[in-house]
């Protein structure tokens, strides 16, 4: 907050940190108090589970419109260039940036906080980021706003903020090179009030009248090794309500300690004891693959499913899904309401189901071609039986014409076929190449382009996403199938 109000300091701040160490919380609050205090300008928060959330160029126009939306200067000065230009949204980087934010921002005089948070989990090919590439040669153009960036230290981030146009203008702060000593405080009284709201939640049961003790909190926090992820994981499995909290703390105190660092961490040791816990009771191979396949869907998917969606979907019933995941409530959100999205906490979560190396029970490991190859299966089958106008519209109504149209398509097709519709091109792409996978797509890719590729274009001009349409098309002949003795190109 100092740096955000000094306007002496730098225009740039980096908050770089590995994961798990707090990078989310700390953007969030700090965008939280900037506004209270009414600095705040624009805010975005980059995201892997969001398809619109990890891609470059939302990022500028996300940013312009929340700026429209707050300052009617600004919002005067954009629409005259949106009126000169309609299709600015999307132009080359550099080009968004000066056109729908530094003009805007230089003609009008605005002071503002704009933040970019996770800025690491957006796709980006360049060597250095291209994000930073571009702001590095307009920045000091807008010598009254800020810009609070956190990410990881991947090298095109590194990259990106070491580039001579940029490095001069940048404050730097790494926040796993904070003291040990003061993270450990933190993450001590974290846990203790974490745990001593658990003990008052389950004050039925006969856990011991100090509980828990100096030296299990101790214990913890040295398995923590400074990672607050390791800290908020370990309460929630403590906090299970479906088993004795005493037992769950026992079980990680009580466990080996492991080597601390990230990918390798304690963090690994207690996704493994979570997973063991909740797969103990488990014996038909069967119910090993419906958990294996839910888990997948949840992991793989390009924006996250409902219970809902992933019933329609996987074909797999409401309760069974969660059954199957209520044991991973300390690493999944899982909600009552079948209609709203199922979370994983962390992304860290993902990345060790997906590493051979660090998942080591094959029954649970998330092998990614074979799993994008499923849910790409799963996909096409829904959209193969999609008739000519699924949403029941009357004759030459235009999009702009149809009312509520995200109610319309939530009722007409459910949120698991607007999912298969959007993304079964990507989860396609993605899957294995091998023959046994491209017999099993010969049915379901001819039905798709005999009967139902007119309805699909349909249902993405109502979503708003023709121009996925264009890149489905082009995905598949990147991939170039033989199916049924015709080229899906």
């Amino acid at each position: 907050m100092r740096w955000a109000q000094n306007i002496q300091d730098q225009p740039v701040y980096w908050l770089n940190g590995l994961a798990g160490t707090g990078k989310s919380t700390i953007p969030q609050t700090f965008s939280e108090m900037a506004s209270s205090r009414d600095i705040l300008g624009a805010s975005f928060f980059c995201s892997r589970e969001y398809l619109g959330r990890k891609v470059l160029k939302n990022i500028f126009p996300t940013l312009a419109y929340q700026l429209a939306c707050r300052y009617p200067q600004f919002r005067d000065h954009l629409v005259n260039v949106i009126k000169q230009d309609p299709s600015v949204a999307h132009n080359s980087l550099i080009s968004q940036l000066r056109d729908l934010l530094v003009d805007p921002l230089s003609a009008t005089g605005i002071s503002c906080v704009i933040v970019i948070d996770a800025l690491d989990e957006c796709v980006d090919d360049q060597p250095a980021s291209a994000i930073l590439s571009v702001l590095g040669r307009l920045v000091n153009k807008l010598p009254l706003v800020k810009f609070f960036i956190t990410g990881r230290p991947e090298p095109r981030i590194r990259s990106g903020f070491r580039l001579p146009l940029l490095e001069p203008f940048t404050q730097v702060f790494l926040l796993h090179e904070v003291e040990p000593t003061s993270v450990g405080g933190d993450i001590r009284l974290y846990l203790t009030e974490k745990l001593a709201a658990i003990a008052k939640r389950r004050s039925g049961l006969e856990l011991p009248e100090v509980w828990p003790s100096d030296e299990d909190i101790m214990a913890l926090v040295k398995k923590s090794s400074g990672l607050f992820i390791f800290a908020s994981t370990v309460a929630r499995f403590i906090g299970s309500e479906f088993d004795e909290p005493g037992e769950r703390l026992q079980l990680i105190v009580n466990k080996a300690d492991d080597t601390s660092h990230e990918g390798a961490s304690g963090i690994d040791s207690l996704y493994s004891q979570v997973l063991h816990d909740a797969v103990s009771g488990i014996k038909k191979d069967s119910v090993f693959a419906d958990l294996k396949r839910i888990l997948s869907a949840v992991v793989l998917a390009l924006d996250p499913l409902s219970r809902d969606g992933l019933v329609q979907l996987l074909n797999i019933d409401s309760a069974v899904i969660y059954t199957r995941l209520r044991h991973l409530h300390s690493v999944i959100l899982v909600p009552e309401d079948r209609a709203k999205e199922i979370r994983v906490f962390h992304k860290s979560f993902p990345d060790f189901l997906q590493d051979p190396n660090r998942c080591r029970d094959p029954r649970l490991h998330i092998d990614c071609p074979t799993r994008h190859g499923d849910m790409a299966l799963c996909c096409l089958h829904l959209v193969g039986k999609l008739k000519i106008n699924p949403c029941g519209l009357p004759p030459f109504v235009m999009n702009e014409d149809v009312s509520d149209r995200e109610q319309l398509l939530m009722e007409k097709l459910g949120s698991g076929l607007r999912y298969a519709c959007k993304h079964w091109s990507t989860h396609l792409i993605s899957s294995s190449s091998s023959r046994e996978y491209d017999d099993q797509l010969m049915t379901p890719i001819s039905t798709f382009f005999d009967r139902a590729v007119f309805p699909w274009m349909e249902v993405m001009s109502l979503e708003g996403h023709l121009e996925g349409v264009v890149h489905s098309m082009s995905r598949v002949s990147n991939r170039s199938y033989q199916v049924s003795g015709t080229h899906c190109g």
